[in-house]
Formats: C-alpha cells, structure tokens, sequence
C-alpha cells in the first residue's frame, strides 16, 4: 500500500509538472503573438507618420513653390538617409517630370525682359501616385494649377 501512495504523489507531481510546462508555453505563445502585434502597430504607426508629411498636400491646390521645395527636400533627404534600399525612395514629380535627383533645376522659372525669376506665384496640385510594397509612399505628383 505504501509504494501505491508513492506512485500515486509521484503521478500527480508529474501532472503538476505538465500543467506548469504548459501553462509557461500557452504564455510564451500568447506573449509573443502581443509582442508581434504590438511591433506590427509601432510598425504601421512609423509609416503613417512618415506618410503624413506627404499626404496633408495631397488634393490641395492652392499649393505654393514653397510647398513643393518642402515636400521635394524631404523626399531628397529621404533618399539620401535610405540610399540602398528602394523600399524607401520617394519621388516627387512635377508636371511629370521627375524632381528627386538631387538637382536645383526644378523649381518653376519665367522668363520677364530677359531674366529669369522663380514662379512664386503659381499654384500647384498634389496628388499621390503609388506606395511600395510595406506601403510607405512611393511616388507623388506635383501639378502646375495656372500660367500667368
């Protein structure tokens, strides 16, 4: 009788045993699936965030040469921090052609008896053409609104 009263505490030390190891898994999984969640969302609040800075011009056109060096510098200094990854350029167009190559030629121009002046009085549309893959902005297209 008494090496049945063994078996017996011995058996249920084992199950205690069981349940504990898996009650530590059950939490390592379920912790882990919080984690990847939580990484997930910092991740997605990062391109929003990141988006952001584009996206509050997009549909205006009311849009100043100012408004699209900003956007331009930001893309340009983007592509400069993120030069070997492609997943993270941005390009920035203006009347369909591109402005993002890091040359100062880009800002609107007229000619006035002779000299070139800065075309700070037109106004300008945004809109956004495509995101990469991770669904950070890819390409945006400036529009040139009048002609005076």
């Amino acid at each position: 009788m008494e090496n049945a009263s063994k078996a017996l505490i011995m058996a249920g030390g084992v199950l205690i045993g069981v349940l504990i190891i898996s009650l530590a898994v059950y939490l390592f999984v379920s912790f882990g699936q919080t984690s990847a969640e939580i990484n997930s969302q910092n991740a997605q609040k990062q391109i929003n965030q990141f988006n952001s800075q584009f996206t509050s011009y997009e549909g205006n056109n009311q849009l100043t040469a100012h408004d699209l060096i900003t956007v331009t510098n930001f893309a340009i200094e983007n592509n400069k921090y993120y030069d070997n990854d492609s997943n993270y350029i941005v390009e920035v167009f203006l009347n369909n052609t591109k402005i993002t190559d890091n040359n100062n030629s880009y800002i609107p121009k007229r000619k006035l008896e002779n000299e070139t002046l800065i075309g700070v009085q037109y106004r300008y549309n945004c809109k956004i053409l495509s995101y990469h893959d991770n669904g950070r902005i890819w390409k945006i297209q400036f529009k040139q609104e009048n002609d005076d």
